[in-house]
């Protein structure tokens, strides 16, 4: 009864009122009108990459919101593809198709096929099942779609939620209407494994009777690690060799408000200091904003980097898909994000042995937690504390260097889940 209320009420009432919102934002938010661009002629594409399905393999699809979440489930499709599953990604966010986009990028050769989740309507859901027609559907992280979910129960479709994250808070859990709907989202789902046990509780407490709630910990520590150890490292310009690197790295605007000063006095106090700006979002209009703050001081865009010359200090990254690689260089790293929805990934600069910070909110990040936990990493709250951790650690390279070296050991140690989650996602799959 309790779902039936609610497949009723997102149907009817909250999911045209979404639908309704989304198309009228996208007359001033240029993300989403792109996310809605992108997804024209989806269904042309999805039908010619299934066409090319082996029907005598189990066909596992994973959901993932961002391009955050694929690394979560990278190790996955990888491990699941060598055990005989052919694999297909969708996504949520125009960031994930940005990011998957790039150049070069290898991380989508085992994907049979990979695009935007169309609507959420119960027409297209029943439509990409039917094109589909998958083993398993592997949501990673959060993004839970609910129609796709209850028809895909419905139509008795095993399903699996991976690296389960709850936020402290979240509405998901934090109330009794929030605890409701979930409840009938979660109790579709074969397995929930967690990032943590903190996760499992929460997700527990929506769905006390569920009888596979179980601690997995984060398969982002195992892609980390496998794309470390093949990492591209980008060549930087000679007048960062011997230097002192720090990489601000994923900023957004109220990052930089924060850290920008710190570091234009840094630079004018330390010679021996080399800054990698990374944005978020490399827009021109970003892009501008960070060459007038610093003018005065010498900077090369990344895409002009064969230009620099021997006095450049600040090396400013106007392409995406490259920043794990320049983690490598770096002895420091701010990590961003923390000031606006939560800290992005923090275990790229920690993997690499950089000594890391970021903003306050970051209760999205189990990772961050636990090295704030263990004192191997700093929240930033404001100007100052950035700046008394900034200098603390450039007067102490030693200093520096073994919170590095700590942070590159915490991450080798969490390695392992994507080995404990493989054999349920690939068990009794025909």
């Amino acid at each position: 009864m309790t779902s039936r209320f609610w497949y009723l009420l997102y149907n009817l009432i909250f999911l045209p009122l979404l639908l309704a919102t989304t198309k009228l934002l996208a007359t001033c938010k240029p993300k989403i009108r792109e996310s809605i661009e992108k997804r024209e002629g989806l269904w042309v594409r999805l039908e010619e990459a299934v066409s090319k399905r082996d029907w005598q393999k189990p066909l596992l699809w994973f959901h993932v919101a961002s391009a955050g979440e694929f690394l979560q489930a990278q190790p996955l499709i990888v491990r699941c593809t060598a055990e005989g599953a052919e694999c297909v990604l969708t996504f949520s966010s125009i960031n994930a198709f940005r990011w998957l986009q790039r150049p070069g990028q290898t991380e989508t050769q085992n994907l049979l096929a990979i695009d935007f989740l169309p609507v959420d309507k119960i027409s297209n859901v029943r439509r990409l099942l039917g094109l589909m027609q998958p083993s398993r559907l592997v949501w990673v992280s959060y993004d839970l779609w609910p129609n796709l979910v209850w028809e895909s129960h419905r139509q008795g479709i095993p399903q699996s939620l991976i690296s389960g994250i709850v936020h402290a808070g979240s509405h998901r859990t934090a109330n009794l209407v929030g605890r409701s709907f979930y409840h009938s989202l979660y109790t579709c789902l074969e397995h929930i494994l967690t990032v943590s046990e903190a996760d499992r509780r929460r997700i527990l407490s929506a769905i006390p009777e569920h009888p596979q709630v179980d601690v997995m910990g984060d398969t982002r520590c195992d892609s980390v690690l496998e794309r470390r150890d093949v990492l591209e490292i980008p060549e930087l310009p000679p007048a960062a060799k011997d230097r002192f690197v720090f990489v601000a790295g994923s900023t957004w605007p109220p990052d930089e408000a924060c850290i920008f000063s710190v570091l234009k006095e840094a630079l004018n106090k330390y010679p021996e200091l080399f800054l990698i700006l990374a944005p978020h979002e490399p827009t021109e209009e970003h892009l501008k904003n960070a060459e007038i703050f610093f003018s005065g001081t010498s900077m090369v865009r990344w895409s002009q980097v064969s230009t620099a010359t021997s006095e450049v200090r600040i090396l400013l990254i106007d392409s995406v898909g490259i920043l794990a690689g320049l983690y490598h260089s770096a002895k420091m790293a701010y990590v961003g994000g923390a000031f606006t929805t939560g800290v992005h990934n923090i275990l790229e600069p920690a993997s690499l042995g950089a000594t890391v910070a970021f903003g306050p909110k970051h209760d999205n990040s189990m990772e961050a937690l636990q090295m704030l936990e263990q004192k191997l990493a700093t929240v930033i709250k404001n100007s100052t504390e950035f700046r008394n951790w900034f200098f603390a650690l450039l007067n102490d390279h030693e200093r520096c260097v073994q919170l590095g070296g700590q942070s590159r050991a915490f991450v080798e140690t969490q390695a392992g889940a994507a080995d404990i989650c493989t054999p349920l996602l690939v068990a009794d799959l025909s």
